[in-house]
């Protein structure tokens, strides 16, 4: 079959079945009748609902995942995508939940991660259904709640579910993923004594650690005009802020960009520039020696500060992400950093680096999360197929590649990541105005209908 062909056939209806699930706000948010919300339990059962209706069978897994199914056959493939989304943040032309399509792209949160690349897949399941194909081994679109958190939902799911013989996620990009970095959510905790005097009393930014902060306020009392200071130093960095001051007591707010927490290098954080400000103001020395600490060892995101600058042939050079710095005078200072590290460095190198880090401030350590690097050989035989598939597809020479993210494939046993963008794709996710090139997701819902076939047959 000529796919490529017949996905075009399918566009209009990968809209209109795309713009409803943009439209549901499926971010975390605690809840005690639902694991993550009301919001992320609608997104699962609007694709449940859709799959039944479109004849596929469907199931709930206690709300915290579902798949989609079709074939036959004891061998079953898999492929993984996401419900829910990072908050929206600021910056939107439009209301990032109001999808808008424009000049052939599609504006939304989620629309590139992962929401639209999860309806590309059920798509290119619907087009072979429809066309009469009935693999041999059983093809499952299984969904996720919570990869924006701590991938709960999808431990829990393979609890209850059998793990497929291979799968893959289309939540990164073409043309092959085989190696994915470990990855570190870890917080260190500072304590911050109370001061007289010039003092740091309150600061916070950042609510999720795989996002760059993209604003940043502090609460300061001091004894001198800071105004000056502030608006030379956002001249100087190229930044926006804002100031607000009440006899000696200032609420300084500082403007950043984010970016996905893979890499960190392509935004601007508004945390470290804030702390980078209040660090040349002669605040009192318990308070200044902290946050000069804070900003010699985090500002370099390739992870020199914290004595973790490491890289691979394999995975490439660590990176590591302040996601959150929240601070209370007379309490503490929380810091939390998101670290993606190389294939071949042990867990517990780092793990050693980021003890010194918490041990010098005089803190302590606690890692929330970690998953370890991904790395399947690139002449695995599925590898290769996926990537025949691609070239053919764009007529390219491509070769299998490693991605700093963390995808769904390091829940499988033998699993990759597989598009869904293309190398020429704006990367525009966990940003505002995020958004797909609905030509991106018609090629995609080719690739992956024949890598179905293929994977399959």
């Amino acid at each position: 079959m000529d796919f490529s062909k017949i996905a075009e056939s399918y566009q209009d209806q990968f809209i209109n079945k795309l713009f409803p699930l943009l439209q549901i706000q499926s971010v975390y948010k605690k809840s005690d009748q639902y694991h993550y919300g009301k919001s992320i339990d609608d997104a699962l059962n609007y694709m449940l609902r859709m799959a039944a209706d479109d004849g596929f069978v469907s199931k709930n897994v206690d709300g915290y995942a579902g798949h989609i199914e079709f074939g036959q056959g004891e061998k079953l493939i898999g492929i993984l995508g996401h419900l829910d989304v990072v908050p929206a943040g600021e910056g939107w032309k439009n209301d990032p939940f109001q999808p808008v399509l424009e000049q052939g792209n599609i504006y939304a949160r989620g629309a590139q991660d992962d929401k639209g690349p999860v309806i590309a897949a059920y798509m290119a399941m619907k087009l072979l259904k429809e066309k009469g194909f009935v693999p041999k081994k059983r093809v499952r679109l299984i969904m996720g709640t919570d990869e924006e958190r701590d991938w709960q939902g999808i431990h829990y799911y393979f609890t209850k579910e059998e793990m497929p013989e291979f799968g893959f996620t289309p939540d990164a990009c073409f043309p092959v993923i085989h190696a994915e970095k470990g990855l570190i959510d870890a917080y260190v905790t500072l304590a911050v004594p109370e001061v007289e005097g010039n003092a740091l009393l309150s600061f916070f930014s950042g609510d999720r650690l795989n996002m760059v902060p993209e604003q940043a306020t502090a609460t300061v009392l001091y004894n001198k005009s800071i105004e000056p200071y502030f608006q030379s130093y956002l001249d100087h960095q190229l930044l926006e802020g804002s100031l607000e001051k009440k006899d000696n007591m200032y609420v300084i707010t500082m403007f950043g960009q984010t970016a996905h927490g893979s890499t960190p290098e392509a935004g601007v954080n508004a945390a470290l520039q804030l702390l980078s400000f209040l660090s040349s103001l002669q605040l009192e020395t318990p308070h200044q020696t902290i946050v000069k600490y804070l900003v010699h060892s985090l500002a370099p995101t390739d992870g020199q500060g914290i004595e973790c600058k490491f890289k691979d042939a394999v995975s490439g050079a660590l990176t590591c992400n302040t996601g959150s710095v929240k601070w209370s005078m007379g309490a503490e200072c929380q810091v939390g950093l998101n670290i993606r590290y190389p294939d071949s460095i042990s867990y517990e190198k780092i793990l050693a680096s980021l003890e010194r880090f918490a041990v010098k401030g005089r803190g302590a350590l606690n890692i929330y999360d970690h998953l370890k690097a991904l790395h399947i050989e690139k002449d695995h035989p599925y590898v290769q197929t996926l990537l025949k598939i691609y070239n053919q597809t764009v007529n390219d020479t491509a070769t299998p590649k490693a991605i700093g993210g963390a995808t769904y494939a390091r829940a499988l046993q033998s699993g990759v990541a597989y598009g869904a963008l293309f190398k020429d794709s704006p990367d525009t996710a966990h940003q505002p105005n995020e958004h797909i090139r609905v030509v991106d997701m018609v090629k995609a819902i080719a690739i992956y209908a024949e890598a179905i076939y293929q994977l399959s047959k």
